[in-house]
């Protein structure tokens, strides 16, 4: 996934100075994606420890933005949105609660919490 879905997430819950602010913006997600490809290497057998270690780190900042953006659309929209949306979205923030740091999954949450948000027109 790219950075987009990440950035359009953010964008449709928060306002932008309160991203600029906050420093939540695509570069902790590309930071991310940077490390997770630097664990697929083979050739990397010493400091495996510390790219693995790099990767869970930038992993958890972008998932906890993501269940954060999540939550603070629930609360801002629940009034608006359908009771399935938000309970599939509640199920999402669930997921995220758990100790898990599988990038697809991660991806996936973004990308359906985007799909449930964009049938909304909302505008913070």
């Amino acid at each position: 996934m790219k950075h987009n879905e990440y950035e359009y997430l953010l964008n449709k819950i928060y306002y932008n100075g309160i991203l600029k602010k906050q420093g939540m913006n695509a570069d902790i997600y590309q930071r991310m994606q940077n490390e997770y490809s630097n664990l697929d290497m083979k050739n990397m057998v010493e400091g495996k420890l510390d790219s693995e270690y790099a990767f869970r780190k930038s992993f958890l900042v972008v998932r906890n933005y993501v269940q954060q953006a999540i939550k603070d659309g629930m609360k801002s929209f629940q009034f608006t949105m359908r009771a399935g949306d938000i309970t599939k979205l509640t199920y999402m923030v669930d997921m995220l609660n758990r100790n898990f740091f599988d990038k697809q999954s991660l991806d996936q949450i973004i990308i359906t919490a985007n799909s449930v948000f964009s049938q909304y027109n909302l505008k913070n």
